[in-house]
């Protein structure tokens, strides 16, 4: 019989693990809060590869909303560099039956830490929110857009292993794509492809990281 790994540090994706989004949301609000054809910011938001770029640490905020308003044709007073991020990052919200399990990885004593593809503009949005998963401390925290790699690609993988300090067959990883797990599978972490709540809790106890 094959043994269980000993985890001794646990990696939680952000989106679709800890909260939901969608990207409609945003953009709804871009379109109706600067007067556009929602097709259009669409295809400029998500199809032009701003988007990526941005969460690749290639481009900065003020960048971001530069690139947004030529293509709008927009001027810096008629779309603020605040309010176009705030109405790209508008459109999360917690998985409240994540908080439960999470807590329980939290107060176990296992390290932790959050392995995420977003941009600034989105973490940091989280992080002003009252939810109780936005007011988390992380402490050990590997974003794409801090270290320029995105999953799947290898770079975010190595970085994230050096931040846990730990042997990677001790490391789970929990995200809702099948091709990040699959990349994680490859370089000798555990990990599962699930979405927040009743099936991240059931992977956290098949690894006996909580009870």
């Amino acid at each position: 019989m094959k043994m269980m790994p000993s985890i001794e540090f646990v990696y939680f994706d952000l989106g679709n693990i800890l909260v939901t989004f969608d990207h409609q949301i945003a953009i709804t609000n871009v379109a109706s809060r600067f007067g556009l054809p929602a097709d259009r910011v669409e295809q400029t938001l998500y199809h032009s590869g701003i988007q990526e770029r941005f969460e690749h640490g290639h481009v900065t905020g003020e960048e971001f909303a530069m690139f947004l308003r030529s293509e709008f044709g927009l001027t810096e007073s008629e779309m603020p560099t605040a309010d176009v991020l705030d109405a790209c990052s508008d459109m999360f919200a917690p998985i409240e039956s994540m908080w439960e399990p999470f807590s329980r990885v939290r107060d176990s004593g296992i390290a932790f830490g959050v392995l995420s593809n977003t941009c600034h503009a989105h973490w940091d949005w989280i992080g002003k929110q009252t939810w109780q998963i936005a007011k988390v401390s992380w402490e050990i925290r590997v974003l794409s857009c801090e270290v320029g790699s995105m999953k799947p690609h290898h770079g975010i993988y190595e970085e994230a292993e050096k931040a846990a300090k730990v042997p990677v067959s001790s490391i789970l990883f929990l995200d809702d794509k099948p091709e990040n797990v699959a990349a994680a599978i490859a370089r000798g972490w555990n990990a599962v492809q699930c979405f927040g709540g009743e099936q991240a809790e059931a992977a956290l106890r098949h690894f006996a990281v909580i009870a």
